[in-house]
């Protein structure tokens, strides 16, 4: 019984030194290939970054040209519907004016 005990904690201590052996060998390391592939990610984040914020602020402009597009639009089809209205009123639309009442 005690010999079986004396294998069971052999062989523990045996398994264990050999993990911590094991684990302590493979230190991760990076390569110089991992490092130049890093540094050219990291180069490509900072012109998407950078292109993400030039294509935001060419999205801001645009819209302002658009706004600036519709309130044109808005004027011009204010300024027709008056203009409309009044051709529909013709002759009529200067309601102080009888063409028979002319000075001479």
């Amino acid at each position: 019984m005690k010999f079986r005990r004396f294998i069971s904690g052999l062989s523990m201590t045996f398994v264990i030194a050999s993990t911590v052996f094991v684990m302590s060998s493979c230190t991760p390391k990076i390569t110089e290939e991992q490092m130049t592939q890093l540094k050219e990610l990291r180069n490509k984040e900072k012109s998407l970054t950078e292109m993400i914020a030039r294509k935001k602020q060419e999205k801001k402009n645009l819209e302002a040209e658009v706004n600036a597009r519709k309130a044109e639009l808005k004027k011009c089809q204010d300024d027709k519907a008056f203009v409309t209205e009044k051709l529909s009123q013709w002759p009529n639309c200067w309601p102080d004016y009888t063409p028979g009442s002319e000075v001479k």
